[in-house]
Protein backbone atom coordinates (compact mmCIF):
# COMPACT_ATOMS: atom_id res chain seq x y z
CA UNK A 1 0.00 0.00 0.00
CA UNK A 2 2.96 2.24 0.89
CA UNK A 3 4.45 1.88 -2.34
CA UNK A 4 1.52 2.06 -4.33
CA UNK A 5 0.85 5.55 -2.82
CA UNK A 6 4.30 6.81 -3.61
CA UNK A 7 4.17 6.02 -7.18
CA UNK A 8 0.56 7.62 -7.47
CA UNK A 9 2.50 10.76 -6.04
CA UNK A 10 5.39 10.15 -8.36
CA UNK A 11 3.64 9.53 -11.27
CA UNK A 12 1.10 12.85 -10.89
CA UNK A 13 4.45 14.87 -10.42
CA UNK A 14 5.21 13.62 -13.43
CA UNK A 15 2.18 14.57 -15.18
CA UNK A 16 2.25 17.52 -13.99
CA UNK A 17 6.14 18.50 -15.33
CA UNK A 18 5.02 17.08 -18.45
CA UNK A 19 1.76 19.72 -18.74
CA UNK A 20 3.74 22.48 -17.37
CA UNK A 21 6.39 21.87 -19.90
CA UNK A 22 3.89 21.35 -22.90
CA UNK A 23 2.31 24.72 -22.03
CA UNK A 24 5.55 26.42 -21.73
CA UNK A 25 6.02 24.75 -25.44
CA UNK A 26 3.17 26.05 -26.60
CA UNK A 27 3.11 29.75 -24.59
CA UNK A 28 6.68 29.72 -26.68
CA UNK A 29 5.33 29.18 -30.42
CA UNK A 30 2.37 31.30 -29.94
CA UNK A 31 5.38 34.19 -29.11
CA UNK A 32 7.36 32.93 -31.87
CA UNK A 33 4.68 33.15 -34.28
CA UNK A 34 3.73 36.71 -33.28
CA UNK A 35 7.82 37.64 -33.62
CA UNK A 36 7.38 36.44 -37.12
CA UNK A 37 4.66 38.70 -38.73
CA UNK A 38 6.67 41.89 -38.49
CA UNK A 39 6.59 44.01 -42.08
CA UNK A 40 9.79 43.72 -44.00
CA UNK A 41 11.36 47.34 -43.71
CA UNK A 42 10.98 48.57 -47.41
CA UNK A 43 14.49 50.06 -48.58
CA UNK A 44 15.49 52.32 -51.46
CA UNK A 45 18.74 52.63 -53.55
CA UNK A 46 19.84 54.90 -56.01
CA UNK A 47 22.53 55.39 -58.83
CA UNK A 48 23.93 58.61 -60.02
CA UNK A 49 25.63 60.21 -63.18
CA UNK A 50 26.55 63.52 -63.17
CA UNK A 51 28.92 64.82 -65.56
CA UNK A 52 29.57 67.57 -67.99
CA UNK A 53 31.92 67.77 -71.23
CA UNK A 54 33.33 71.05 -72.86
CA UNK A 55 32.36 70.97 -76.38
CA UNK A 56 34.81 74.33 -77.63
CA UNK A 57 35.63 77.18 -75.96
CA UNK A 58 31.77 78.86 -75.80
CA UNK A 59 29.59 75.49 -74.77
CA UNK A 60 29.74 72.57 -72.53
CA UNK A 61 26.90 70.71 -72.03
CA UNK A 62 26.14 68.63 -68.80
CA UNK A 63 24.19 65.27 -67.90
CA UNK A 64 22.69 64.95 -64.62
CA UNK A 65 20.93 61.38 -63.72
CA UNK A 66 19.38 59.48 -60.65
CA UNK A 67 17.77 56.71 -60.87
CA UNK A 68 16.23 54.39 -57.87
CA UNK A 69 17.08 51.07 -57.18
CA UNK A 70 14.43 48.55 -55.93
CA UNK A 71 16.32 45.43 -54.52
CA UNK A 72 12.75 44.55 -52.90
CA UNK A 73 10.68 44.20 -55.89
CA UNK A 74 11.66 40.61 -57.54
CA UNK A 75 8.27 40.76 -60.21
CA UNK A 76 10.32 41.36 -63.89
CA UNK A 77 7.13 42.90 -65.12
CA UNK A 78 6.38 45.43 -62.72
CA UNK A 79 10.07 46.70 -62.88
CA UNK A 80 9.63 47.03 -66.41
CA UNK A 81 6.66 49.52 -65.36
CA UNK A 82 8.67 50.80 -63.14
CA UNK A 83 11.61 51.82 -65.94
CA UNK A 84 10.01 52.38 -68.86
CA UNK A 85 9.34 56.11 -68.00
CA UNK A 86 13.16 56.40 -68.40
CA UNK A 87 13.32 54.66 -71.41
CA UNK A 88 15.49 51.83 -69.94
CA UNK A 89 14.30 48.33 -70.66
CA UNK A 90 16.69 44.94 -69.14
CA UNK A 91 16.32 41.81 -67.97
CA UNK A 92 18.56 42.83 -64.42
CA UNK A 93 18.17 45.85 -63.11
CA UNK A 94 21.14 45.60 -60.45
CA UNK A 95 22.73 48.88 -59.57
CA UNK A 96 25.65 48.09 -61.51
CA UNK A 97 23.56 47.24 -64.85
CA UNK A 98 21.01 50.54 -63.93
CA UNK A 99 24.78 52.35 -63.68
CA UNK A 100 25.31 50.96 -67.09
CA UNK A 101 22.24 52.14 -68.99
CA UNK A 102 22.62 55.86 -67.23
CA UNK A 103 26.21 56.14 -68.84
CA UNK A 104 24.29 55.02 -72.03
CA UNK A 105 22.18 57.58 -71.70
CA UNK A 106 24.72 60.15 -71.38
CA UNK A 107 26.93 58.97 -74.41
CA UNK A 108 23.94 59.26 -76.98
CA UNK A 109 23.57 62.81 -75.36
CA UNK A 110 26.62 64.08 -75.78
CA UNK A 111 26.66 62.41 -79.76
CA UNK A 112 23.20 63.83 -80.17
CA UNK A 113 23.87 67.17 -79.23
CA UNK A 114 27.54 67.39 -80.88
CA UNK A 115 26.08 66.02 -83.98
CA UNK A 116 23.51 68.86 -83.69
CA UNK A 117 26.13 71.34 -83.77
CA UNK A 118 27.77 71.07 -87.32
CA UNK A 119 25.85 73.48 -88.91
CA UNK A 120 25.11 75.87 -85.72
CA UNK A 121 27.10 76.78 -82.59
CA UNK A 122 26.69 79.46 -80.06
CA UNK A 123 28.82 82.82 -80.49
CA UNK A 124 28.20 83.35 -76.34
CA UNK A 125 29.14 80.98 -73.43
CA UNK A 126 26.63 78.83 -72.68
CA UNK A 127 25.93 75.52 -70.66
CA UNK A 128 22.87 72.95 -72.47
CA UNK A 129 22.02 70.28 -70.07
CA UNK A 130 19.83 67.15 -69.89
CA UNK A 131 18.39 66.41 -66.10
CA UNK A 132 16.11 63.68 -65.14
CA UNK A 133 15.54 62.36 -61.52
CA UNK A 134 13.57 59.71 -59.50
CA UNK A 135 11.87 59.82 -56.23
CA UNK A 136 9.47 57.91 -54.02
CA UNK A 137 6.32 60.54 -53.21
CA UNK A 138 4.73 57.75 -50.99
CA UNK A 139 4.69 54.71 -50.00
CA UNK A 140 1.32 53.16 -48.11
CA UNK A 141 -0.89 50.79 -48.02
CA UNK A 142 1.38 48.77 -50.53
CA UNK A 143 1.34 51.39 -53.06
CA UNK A 144 4.59 52.95 -54.08
CA UNK A 145 4.03 56.39 -55.89
CA UNK A 146 7.01 57.08 -58.35
CA UNK A 147 7.84 60.54 -59.25
CA UNK A 148 9.82 60.68 -62.34
CA UNK A 149 11.10 64.87 -62.96
CA UNK A 150 13.26 66.79 -65.22
CA UNK A 151 14.15 69.68 -67.20
CA UNK A 152 17.05 71.09 -69.59
CA UNK A 153 17.78 73.50 -72.65
CA UNK A 154 19.17 73.02 -75.43
CA UNK A 155 19.18 75.96 -77.14
CA UNK A 156 15.92 78.19 -77.94
CA UNK A 157 13.31 80.44 -76.81
CA UNK A 158 13.78 78.11 -73.44
CA UNK A 159 14.05 74.98 -71.63
CA UNK A 160 11.29 72.36 -70.70
CA UNK A 161 10.31 71.11 -67.69
CA UNK A 162 8.32 67.91 -66.91
CA UNK A 163 6.80 66.20 -63.61
CA UNK A 164 5.23 62.22 -64.38
CA UNK A 165 3.97 60.26 -61.04
CA UNK A 166 3.08 56.26 -61.72
CA UNK A 167 1.86 54.53 -58.67
CA UNK A 168 2.80 50.66 -57.85
CA UNK A 169 0.57 48.06 -56.55
CA UNK A 170 2.76 46.13 -54.79
CA UNK A 171 0.48 43.90 -53.37
CA UNK A 172 -0.18 43.10 -56.70
CA UNK A 173 2.59 42.92 -59.03
CA UNK A 174 0.87 45.55 -60.95
CA UNK A 175 0.94 49.11 -61.97
CA UNK A 176 -2.21 51.08 -60.91
CA UNK A 177 -4.04 52.60 -63.71
CA UNK A 178 -7.38 54.60 -63.62
CA UNK A 179 -9.24 51.33 -64.50
CA UNK A 180 -8.62 50.11 -61.39
CA UNK A 181 -9.81 53.15 -59.19
CA UNK A 182 -12.68 53.97 -60.88
CA UNK A 183 -16.51 52.64 -61.71
CA UNK A 184 -17.09 55.90 -64.08
CA UNK A 185 -14.10 57.05 -67.15
CA UNK A 186 -17.40 58.64 -68.83
CA UNK A 187 -15.22 62.57 -70.28
CA UNK A 188 -18.70 64.75 -69.88
CA UNK A 189 -18.92 63.44 -66.24
CA UNK A 190 -14.96 64.05 -65.31
CA UNK A 191 -14.65 67.20 -67.34
CA UNK A 192 -16.68 68.89 -65.58
CA UNK A 193 -14.94 67.77 -61.92
CA UNK A 194 -11.87 68.52 -63.36
CA UNK A 195 -12.83 72.00 -64.57
CA UNK A 196 -14.30 72.65 -61.54
CA UNK A 197 -11.79 71.51 -58.94
CA UNK A 198 -9.46 73.15 -61.37
CA UNK A 199 -10.95 76.95 -60.88
CA UNK A 200 -11.56 76.42 -57.16
CA UNK A 201 -7.68 74.87 -56.97
CA UNK A 202 -6.62 78.31 -59.18
CA UNK A 203 -7.15 80.56 -56.82
CA UNK A 204 -4.55 83.43 -56.87
CA UNK A 205 -2.41 81.09 -59.64
CA UNK A 206 -3.34 83.17 -62.70
CA UNK A 207 -3.69 79.35 -64.36
CA UNK A 208 -6.72 79.79 -65.48
CA UNK A 209 -6.15 82.60 -67.53
CA UNK A 210 -3.56 80.44 -69.79
CA UNK A 211 -6.05 77.49 -70.16
CA UNK A 212 -5.78 76.34 -73.83
CA UNK A 213 -8.85 73.86 -73.95
CA UNK A 214 -12.56 73.63 -72.97
CA UNK A 215 -12.60 70.29 -71.50
CA UNK A 216 -9.93 68.72 -69.28
CA UNK A 217 -9.74 65.27 -69.94
CA UNK A 218 -8.58 62.51 -67.52
CA UNK A 219 -4.47 61.86 -67.38
CA UNK A 220 -2.34 58.29 -66.41
CA UNK A 221 -0.08 60.91 -64.51
CA UNK A 222 -2.13 60.81 -61.46
CA UNK A 223 -0.91 59.90 -57.67
CA UNK A 224 -2.98 59.27 -54.52
CA UNK A 225 -3.10 61.59 -51.29
CA UNK A 226 -5.05 61.00 -48.08
CA UNK A 227 -7.96 62.32 -48.89
CA UNK A 228 -7.30 63.43 -52.80
CA UNK A 229 -6.50 62.08 -56.12
CA UNK A 230 -4.27 64.19 -58.01
CA UNK A 231 -4.22 64.63 -61.50
CA UNK A 232 -0.78 66.56 -62.87
CA UNK A 233 -0.51 68.95 -66.39
CA UNK A 234 2.42 69.10 -67.80
CA UNK A 235 3.16 72.37 -70.23
CA UNK A 236 1.08 72.61 -73.20
CA UNK A 237 -1.20 69.73 -71.98
CA UNK A 238 -4.14 72.26 -70.98
CA UNK A 239 -2.52 75.45 -70.21
CA UNK A 240 0.28 77.83 -72.13
CA UNK A 241 3.55 76.99 -71.40
CA UNK A 242 4.02 80.09 -69.03
CA UNK A 243 1.69 78.58 -66.71
CA UNK A 244 3.62 75.59 -65.33
CA UNK A 245 2.80 72.56 -64.56
CA UNK A 246 -0.93 71.87 -63.49
CA UNK A 247 -2.27 69.98 -60.38
CA UNK A 248 -5.33 69.07 -60.06
CA UNK A 249 -6.87 67.93 -56.49
CA UNK A 250 -9.95 66.72 -56.37
CA UNK A 251 -11.44 64.86 -52.89
CA UNK A 252 -12.37 61.84 -52.26
CA UNK A 253 -15.29 62.57 -50.60
CA UNK A 254 -17.15 64.66 -53.93
CA UNK A 255 -16.36 61.40 -56.03
CA UNK A 256 -16.78 58.41 -53.58
CA UNK A 257 -19.66 57.10 -56.21
CA UNK A 258 -17.05 56.58 -58.20
CA UNK A 259 -14.58 55.12 -57.00
CA UNK A 260 -14.38 50.58 -57.14
CA UNK A 261 -15.51 49.44 -53.98
CA UNK A 262 -12.29 47.49 -53.48
CA UNK A 263 -9.95 50.71 -53.50
CA UNK A 264 -12.33 52.22 -51.17
CA UNK A 265 -11.57 49.64 -48.65
CA UNK A 266 -8.32 49.63 -49.20
CA UNK A 267 -7.83 53.32 -48.61
CA UNK A 268 -10.24 52.89 -45.43
CA UNK A 269 -12.98 55.74 -47.25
Amino acid sequence: MKNFFVISITLSLFLFSCNKEKKTVEAASKVKEKTIIVPEKFEVDSVKVDDSLKVDKNLTIAFRSKLLVFNQIKDSALLDSVYARENIHSTNYSKANLTKELEAKKAKFYKETKDGLKDWKPDFKTTWNNNSDMTVYSNRNDLLTVKYSGDGFTGGAHGYYYEFYKVFDLKNNKTLHLSDILTEQDPKIWSRILMDNFLKNDLGKGQAEMLLVKEIPLTENFYLGKDHLYFLYNQYEITAYAAGPVLIKVPFSAIKPLLKSEFKTRLGL
